[in-house]
């Protein structure tokens, strides 16, 4: 009887260590060099971030990316399909929303799984064009377009010109010259629902592509990427910076002069990252980017960095008969806000230790305020972001202004 048991016992265990890599979504896990030789740093801690409001509770679900238009009002889209205004009330000063479009379709169920994105839509990255005429917004159904005055959606692209799916459309960026738009394509294989695949994966698939409004073309300027993502043109040139989610890096892609083609512009960033904004002070005259931290790498731990080397534990990990939910549910919760001045150098960060504050995918400023959004989050996130501030000294502002400042006199 004794041996029965200990030969269930064996088969279990050989079943356990062995059904999830055999049945697991993934079959191209490969290493992570980035991640796996990089020695994590310590982080100099704060809790700027930790009192933000969060505001729109469970009424705007996911807002991924943020747009501000002639007025400083704020638009963003939402897991369910939406496109948004945020404005204020001039009689009153509330903060109300009304609806611009859907992506998709109209229904209850939107907004209320993962699963239901291919048809109810999933707006991400948005970028307003012609002088705030026309809004660009990267969604589950390709690259679209938003005509501002009759709310209508036309579809620009869904595939490139080799024939290529779109697949997981990120973010977006007019070319400094109007010519024009440059999108991220984070993965060629993985959908935006199921992006921790394309994380857990290593597979360096993502691609930069571009499209000519003159002959509605779509090129591919870049391919080979691991997971590229935020998108944001570098001041004073025609290049645009391009952030690669896990390994903590921004590339710099130029289509010509002396740094024609890609060459990194910023590197062991402490954390995963997500959408780059330009941020500019005119008050004194500093000019840096925003860029919305997943979470931190930096030590005591990281798991994308302890996780970097072993291809094959990753695979059996998203092979578990587990909801694919819990795979972002094992990342530790830390909220980041970075700014990094124009040579790519972090000056300052806005931190929330206890995690309240998290999943941070971009940051703008508009009408006294911070903004933040997040893909996962239900809400979004709002700093005092002024001199007339109360308690300006120590204030997230106070701190990040003094911080610019000390690159006038360096």
């Amino acid at each position: 009887m004794a041996l029965h048991y200990q030969l269930s016992f064996a088969l279990l265990a050989v079943l356990v260590a062995f059904v999830p890599f055999w049945v697991s979504p993934l079959k191209d896990c490969v290493q992570i060099p980035e991640l796996a030789s990089r020695k994590l740093d310590s982080l100099e801690t704060n809790t700027l971030l930790s009192e933000a409001e969060h505001l729109f509770k469970d009424d705007l679900i996911g807002p991924e990316s943020l747009a501000v238009d002639l007025s400083g009002s704020l638009i963003t889209g939402l897991a369910d399909g939406r496109i948004v205004k945020i404005y204020e009330e001039e009689v009153g000063k509330r903060l109300r929303y009304t609806v611009l479009a859907r992506t998709g379709i109209d229904d209850p169920k939107c907004g209320s799984s993962i699963e239901f994105e291919e048809e109810c839509g999933r707006p991400l990255g948005l970028e307003l064009i012609n002088n705030a005429k026309t809004l660009i917004v990267l969604d589950t159904k390709g690259v679209l377009s938003l005509d501002m005055v009759t709310n209508e959606l036309t579809t620009l692209a869904t595939h490139s010109d080799d024939g290529v799916v779109i697949t997981l459309p990120n973010a977006v960026v007019e070319s400094h010259d109007g010519k024009l738009l440059y999108f991220t394509d984070t993965s060629l294989v993985h959908q935006r629902r199921r992006i921790f695949w394309a994380a857990m994966s290593g597979a360096r698939n993502g691609r930069l592509l571009a499209y000519h409004f003159a002959n509605q073309t779509v090129s591919v300027v870049a391919d080979g990427l691991f997971m590229p993502n935020g998108l944001v043109r570098e001041y004073d040139s025609p290049c645009v910076l391009i952030a690669l989610t896990m390994i903590g890096e921004i590339k710099r892609y130029c289509p010509e002069g002396d740094k024609a083609g890609l060459s990194t512009f910023a590197s062991n960033i402490p954390g995963t990252l997500d959408n780059i904004r330009q941020y500019e002070d005119p008050s004194i005259g500093i000019q840096a980017y925003t860029v919305g931290i997943g979470t931190k790498m930096a030590k005591p731990f990281s798991l994308p960095w302890f996780l970097a080397p072993y291809p094959s534990f990753r695979r059996w990990i998203c092979g578990l008969p587990m909801p694919y939910e819990w795979l972002y549910k094992l990342v530790p919760k830390y909220g980041m806000i970075l700014f990094l001045d124009k040579d790519g150098k972090v000056v300052q960060t806005l931190q929330d230790p206890t995690g309240r504050t998290s999943w941070i995918s971009e940051a703008v400023v508009s009408n006294g305020s911070l903004w933040a959004g997040s893909w996962l989050n239900r809400h979004i996130v709002r700093l005092p972001w002024s001199s007339s501030s109360a308690a300006t000294e120590g204030s997230a502002w106070g701190e990040t202004s003094a911080a610019l400042r000390s690159l006038i006199k360096s």
